[in-house]
């Protein structure tokens, strides 16, 4: 199974994060759903694309598994009724956010620029 997944939408999020065990380290990268062309029209993902991807390249633990999940478009994000805002184990606030599935360690926006403080968050504990 390959260690990099791309889901859309909550329920997908759900069904892909319910096939790994617990011996696997869960990184979530939210962000806007892109076009036809790649593009997410969250400009913020779009800017955090390049670090999140290299550092996932290169720091990705051997145990980790990265997900990168669509919250949808712009209308499903703003909506406050959003399950990625709603769930109590995620309650987004902001896209893009990056965060090991399970513990309280999130990046937003423009720490996911930072490729040093991405890289602390892949190490263990």
């Amino acid at each position: 199974m390959s260690s990099s997944v791309s889901v859309t939408g909550y329920e997908q999020l759900k069904k892909t994060l319910e096939n790994y065990g617990k011996d696997k380290r869960i990184f979530v990268l939210f962000c806007g759903e892109k076009d036809s062309q790649g593009h997410s029209w969250c400009p913020d993902c779009v800017l955090a694309e390049k670090p999140v991807e290299e550092t996932v390249k290169s720091s990705l633990p051997s145990n980790g598994i990265f997900i990168e999940c669509s919250v949808g478009d712009r209308p499903s994000w703003k909506d406050p009724n959003c399950p990625f805002r709603t769930d109590s184990k995620l309650r987004l606030t902001n896209i893009p956010t990056l965060m090991e599935w399970g513990t309280t360690k999130r990046l937003t926006e423009s720490q996911l620029l930072d490729m040093e403080m991405i890289k602390i968050l892949f190490e263990e504990d």
